[in-house]
């Protein structure tokens, strides 16, 4: 959205989220960024938490997985959050 021109030579450590309008790419920053424990003021969509639960429930969760120092090691971390603008992480389980 910013720039009119970009090359980005892809490497080991480089991940590109591709698509048209309307996919889920910003959704999907939206979960990396609150799951890594981002404000929701940050991403400019809403100014609570409760606001990124999905129309209908009460509570709802966010889980990533990365790939530790090793390819064998691996994290998880997990967000539950409720519509009161309550959460709770989770480290490995």
């Amino acid at each position: 959205m910013t720039f009119n021109h970009l090359v980005c030579k892809p490497g080991p450590r480089l991940n590109l989220v591709i698509g048209p309008n309307g996919s889920g790419k910003s959704s999907l920053v939206c979960a990396i960024a609150l799951c890594l424990g981002g404000e929701p003021q940050l991403l400019g969509r809403a100014t609570s938490i409760g606001a990124y639960v999905k129309r209908g429930e009460d509570a709802g969760y966010i889980k990533i997985s990365l790939r530790g120092y090793t390819k064998e090691e691996q994290i998880a971390i997990v967000r539950k959050i409720d519509t009161r603008n309550k959460s709770e992480w989770f480290y490995n389980g």
